[in-house]
């Protein structure tokens, strides 16, 4: 949780200074504060996999569902995507504490973001984590947004205004006027299936 919240956003630096440490034979890690290792590989192999640019098989949803629509949504693509076993984390960001988001970001290949429409743009909860993702600096490779509206819809330009930190390739939205159809349904299969062959390719050319 302190790498995710506090030391993500600096990981090129980390990474140069583990590069200065690899000739050293290390048998204890003494930090300025809290408790002294004696089992240094441990915490210098979780370090090296955090900086590491390979992300893992999973997907984070960060959501807020005014009225269950995006909620109904945002389970059935989890469904989806576990059934393709991909390791998924949907976060309620009415309750959700974000210091545990940070951590599933440390590690997740894709971010989908689920939103109902607030005067055209994204929920200001989903505002706030997009904010937050964009200025750790995760290693996320895919993004995309799902949720509904009434009107009128900006909330994929204002998305990737917020994210313009990360070098993201984004997905065909899944967005439903009201509440989630037969034809929403099937384009959130669609959604899983693409994010099923992206993690595949990613992760076999890794």
């Amino acid at each position: 949780r302190y790498y995710a919240e506090i030391m993500m956003p600096f990981h090129s630096i980390i990474e140069k200074n583990m590069e200065k440490l690899k000739n050293f034979e290390i048998d204890i890690i003494a930090p300025s504060h809290g408790p002294i290792y004696d089992k240094p590989d441990l915490i210098l192999e979780a370090y090296r996999d955090w900086i590491s640019d390979k992300p893992k098989n999973v997907v984070l949803i960060p959501y807020v569902s005014m009225h269950q629509s995006t909620e109904s949504m945002v389970q059935y693509l989890t469904g989806a995507l576990t059934k393709r076993e991909i390791s998924v984390h949907p976060f309620d960001l009415i309750a959700t504490d974000i210091g545990q988001l940070a951590k599933v970001l440390v590690d997740a290949a894709t971010i989908i973001l689920g939103t109902p429409t607030i005067y055209s743009g994204p929920h200001p909860n989903i505002v706030y984590a997009t904010y937050l993702t964009n200025a750790l600096r995760p290693k996320l490779k895919f993004a995309s947004v799902i949720g509904s509206y009434g009107w009128k819809n900006n909330v994929v330009e204002n998305i990737k205004d917020l994210l313009k930190n990360l070098q993201l390739e984004y997905l065909d939205p899944v967005f439903c006027k009201g509440i989630p159809g037969e034809n929403d349904f099937t384009a959130l299969e669609r959604l899983a299936d693409l994010i099923d062959q992206k993690h595949k390719t990613l992760l076999n050319n890794n």
